[in-house]
């Protein structure tokens, strides 16, 4: 993802808040095991009788840190892709049982998110059915107009940058598409790929309902690197989970080195990046995206802007763009950056 540029010139994630909504977090409390400080805030939104001890508590209960260790952690063997952010830890995911009121809970805790702050919203949760089959969503509510989806695509455009999981559904015959709420507009979807950055097979289809690309983008996420906090060591992972926080922390990263974006500038400038734009597929959506690349053409486009105010054309993935006064915009007249 091109992220070692960054990293070697200081843009780590410093100053960005990123909240993490997902299952329980064992160990992620432990300062042998993430730097504390860098974790902000922990929010259970889970009933009591649902808690078990705690959010860090149970064994059993740790998809969230395998989650956050993606970007926060840091040792010798690993670092993660934005080690210097600040973390909000929020808890909705019932590891127990699948239903309809982990939906709800998902809502609160992007509301949560937004109230408290947060630049970034990554979220490795996904629903389809539910074991009750109450409330049960179809393939036709793929569509960005379900509560959930609609209420991730406020929070973009409230400011906040989200990102959903594609899902793990990708070989699965009776729902190979893409969970809720991925189908929302406006966010960054995750796709997953192997290191090669070939898609990985069980990596959610898209498009969606009514003909929109998803997955945005895709990381690897097809036996990459993750923290154990059981086995206490650095091991291999499997499911867009692992992606979808990779590409949150490189954001945050890009977000620290190119402050004057907007959220949404800032997901169009990542698109804009991936390897496959503007060509795109259904499990990988526009590729891969190039952290340096979308760094150096912004950073670029910053620095031609400050010495004239004429227009500038660029080339950006084989596309000619358009630079006036601040603003970069496609030929068609689209405003797409500061």
């Amino acid at each position: 993802m091109g992220l070692q540029p960054l990293h070697e010139a200081g843009f780590r994630g410093e100053g960005k808040t990123i909240a993490v909504i997902d299952c329980g977090f064992y160990r992620a409390n432990d300062p042998n095991v993430f730097d504390q400080s860098k974790i902000v805030g922990m929010y259970d939104l889970l009933p009591d009788s649902l808690q078990r001890g705690g959010m860090c508590n149970s064994s059993s209960d740790l998809h969230g840190t395998e989650v956050l260790s993606t970007m926060l952690y840091e040792k010798a063997d690993f670092t993660g892709t934005a080690p210097d952010a600040n973390y909000i830890l929020i808890r909705t995911e019932d590891i127990a049982t699948e239903t309809y009121a982990e939906v709800e809970r998902l809502e609160r805790g992007m509301l949560l998110a937004d109230s408290l702050g947060a630049d970034i919203i990554t979220i490795s949760l996904g629903y389809s059915t539910f074991d009750d089959g109450i409330g049960n969503f179809s393939l036709d509510d793929l569509d960005g107009t379900s509560s959930l989806s609609r209420t991730a695509t406020r929070m973009a455009r409230h400011g906040r940058l989200v990102l959903v999981a594609a899902g793990n559904t990708g070989n699965n015959s009776t729902w190979p598409k893409i969970m809720l709420p991925a189908d929302a507009d406006s966010i960054l979807t995750v796709g997953a790929t192997d290191s090669l950055g070939n898609a990985a097979s069980f990596s959610g289809w898209g498009p969606t309902a009514d003909g929109r690309v998803k997955p945005d983008v895709s990381a690897w996420g097809d036996n990459t690197r993750i923290y154990h906090p059981v086995n206490q060591r650095v091991t291999r992972g499997k499911g867009t989970s692992f992606a979808t926080p990779e590409i949150a922390g490189m954001a945050a990263c890009l977000w620290q080195a190119l402050p004057m974006l907007s959220a949404m500038q800032l997901r169009e400038l990542i698109i804009r990046s991936a390897s496959l734009y503007p060509a795109h597929d259904d499990q990988r959506g526009y590729g891969v995206p190039d952290a340096a690349d979308a760094w150096q053409t912004a950073t670029a486009l910053k620095e031609t802007n400050a010495s004239s105010h004429r227009a500038h054309k660029i080339l950006v993935n084989g596309q000619v763009l358009i630079l006036r006064e601040g603003r970069v915009y496609t030929v068609t007249g689209e405003s797409i950056a500061k």
